[in-house]
């Protein structure tokens, strides 16, 4: 019966993600280029002065028959971007399922596979620290219905297998700790059932995410740590450490591109330099802290550690035998834990990308273990009040409120790009028009963020935009109508009326819409508002 419970709030969880999966009706940036790097064929180009037509464009983002299960090729493509290769492996074999397709579900069923394997990970974990069966339902339910749980599920990027990886990765160093007497004598039995499980998931994580690094680096560390100072075992300790070591190791052997992306790419020569610039310390713990306060916990995380501060102080008041040291010795699974969440949480601040909300997902994989560690402190104290039966009904309803505002009133669940669909109805309807691309030729690529809309129509003709040649394409100059989709670029304006005196029957544009990088302009012969002239 208690397992039960705890199925069904996973299959709740898998519908609400599910749910929200129907309303995903758009992709960010990195999302096409999940698809693109995975499922290429012979490679997205942005031609200067010709036509592309749709099928062109929907072979690179979908797998064409006959060219699926290339895992040479997915390799290749990362090696030659920052990423390692495994979650690409993974959504690369879903999509080779599924020949010519291209949709979100591929990505949103790649992430609920990682989903279900993370639940699991994080149940098993909480048996492990021996935590009440009613605090693991609660930590449970609020995770795998948070709104930034199912934000990492619509996310189609790493992140949810990276939680899985780090989920595995904690259990595995919690039960290293639990069983560390029974085999520290005995060194095939401490390799083979304590360390080299260790060993495989973390060679598996950094080839998922290298963030990975980060929880790896710092639970390991604490482990050590226990091991050397705590227990005085030097010669386990090596191993330990050299067997870590060794996965490392032979994740940069199978895939060389792992130290050039670390040490020379052009996201680990950025990372690094903010990782050792000191003054950013304070305003990005702030911002980060500021993430998980607002769309983890709904903007009440200040008031959860009033609550166990409250708790705290009245133990000390009245002198309860809450902190004696006998206690705190049987935590030490939780106290590297808490090194791990606390240390990779730290380290992402420094390194990760500030991107407004979106930068949430660098700390998503933590979210679940922060959300323990969170309820763990709070049944603890309450615990040694000896309210535990009260005060945790009681923080139980007041984080369900949070959530609950999450969902309903916050808005916190992101990557789902409702705002997409007009633009997208607006090419549907327009698909018949003539269709032009104006690029920067400095980054062609963010052509990628236009694929939903573009896709609509037949055939796209792309321009450079800093090429102000006269144009003579028959196509476009003799068209009736032009819907132009317009990079912003220091020629942006003279582009655009280049293209309209090359149009006899054009002289006049309209916004239509406008977005990160990008215009989408009509261009007919009704006189509504005219661009500058070119510069001299």
């Amino acid at each position: 019966m208690k397992k039960s419970i705890v199925y069904i709030i996973l299959i709740v969880s898998v519908l609400l993600s599910i749910f929200y999966g129907f309303q995903k009706s758009g992709f960010h940036e990195d999302e096409y280029y999940t698809y693109f790097s995975s499922n290429r064929s012979q490679g997205l180009y942005q031609p200067d002065r010709e036509w592309q037509d749709k099928q062109t464009v929907f072979d690179e983002f979908s797998v064409k028959p006959g060219e699926g299960f290339n895992y040479g090729l997915v390799k290749l493509v990362q090696s030659w971007d920052v990423h390692p290769p495994i979650y690409y492996f993974i959504f690369h074999t879903l999509c080779s399922m599924v020949p010519s397709t291209f949709t979100k579900w591929t990505g949103l069923i790649t992430n609920l596979i990682a989903f279900v394997i993370s639940f699991l990970a994080l149940f098993a974990l909480m048996k492990r620290l021996r935590l009440p069966y009613y605090v693991m339902l609660f930590v449970l339910g609020f995770w795998g219905l948070n709104p930034q749980t199912v934000s990492c599920n619509m996310l189609i990027r790493m992140y949810a297998w990276l939680t899985a990886a780090v989920f595995i990765c904690a259990y595995l160093h919690v039960r290293f700790v639990q069983e560390y007497d029974s085999y520290k004598d005995d060194l095939k039995n401490f390799c083979v059932k304590l360390l080299l499980p260790i060993a495989v998931v973390s060679y598996i994580g950094v080839l998922i995410q290298y963030f990975y690094i980060f929880f790896f680096g710092c639970i390991g560390f604490a482990l050590a740590v226990w091991m050397f100072f705590r227990k005085k075992d030097f010669r386990n300790t090596v191993v330990y450490v050299m067997g870590c070591g060794f996965s490392m190791v032979l994740a940069v052997l199978t895939y060389p591109a792992m130290l050039h992306h670390l040490l020379g790419g052009y996201r680990g020569t950025g990372a690094t330099g903010s990782m050792f610039d000191v003054k950013n310390t304070f305003m990005r713990l702030s911002f980060f802290t500021g993430l998980l306060n607002d769309f983890v916990f709904g903007g009440g995380l200040t008031v959860l550690a009033i609550m166990l501060a409250v708790g705290v102080v009245y133990l000390v008041v009245t002198r309860k035998e809450c902190f004696d040291r006998t206690r705190f010795n049987i935590s030490a699974e939780v106290a590297i834990l808490t090194a791990g969440t606390v240390g990779y949480f730290f380290l992402t601040t420094k390194a990760a990308l500030l991107v407004g909300s979106a930068s949430n997902r660098y700390e998503m994989p933590i979210y679940g273990l922060i959300i323990l560690l969170v309820m763990w402190a709070l049944y603890y104290v309450a615990e040694k009040i000896g309210k535990d039966r009260v005060c945790v009904p009681i923080v139980t309803i007041v984080m369900l409120v949070f959530l609950i505002k999450g969902h309903v009133t916050g808005n916190n669940v992101l990557f789902l790009y409702k705002e997409d669909v007009d633009k997208i109805n607006y090419a549907q309807a327009n698909s018949g028009e003539v269709a032009v691309v104006m690029f920067n030729p400095a980054t062609p690529h963010n052509v990628w963020r236009l694929t939903d809309e573009l896709l609509q129509y037949d055939r796209v003709f792309y321009m450079d935009e800093e090429n102000l040649d006269p144009l003579t394409e028959q196509g476009v100059v003799n068209a009736g109508k032009i819907v132009l989709y317009v990079a912003d670029d220091d020629y942006k304006n003279d582009a655009i009326c280049n293209l309209v005196k090359s149009c006899e029957k054009l002289d006049s544009i309209r916004e239509v819409d406008s977005e990160d990088m990008w215009t989408t302009c009509e261009i007919s012969g009704i006189t509504e508002h005219r661009f500058d002239t070119p510069r001299e």
